[in-house]
């Protein structure tokens, strides 16, 4: 029996940003999961919101592709404030 995980809307914004890092930068699901020292198919279910991303993870992410914590975990709040103002 496979179950389907429910996807917390947080782990999926950070997914999402996660994944807009890693192609900005031109960097595949392999090459960064071998970067990070973790699977392929986990990191797709990072990038997808199935899994949450643990701090050192997102330290590790974050040091392969070059960014900041907050364009990861921030990116898309601050997309809505600025469209409040």
């Amino acid at each position: 029996v496979v179950y389907m995980r429910e996807k917390k809307e947080i782990n999926v914004q950070i997914g999402e940003q996660i994944k807009a890092a890693r192609e900005r930068v031109g960097m595949t699901q392999e090459k960064l999961a071998e970067r990070i020292e973790v699977s392929p198919q986990y990191l797709s279910d990072l990038e997808r919101g199935v899994v949450g991303v643990s701090i050192s993870t997102l330290k590790k992410i974050c040091f392969a592709l070059g960014v900041s914590s907050d364009q990861i975990i921030l990116e898309k709040r601050m997309v809505v404030i600025l469209h409040l103002h």
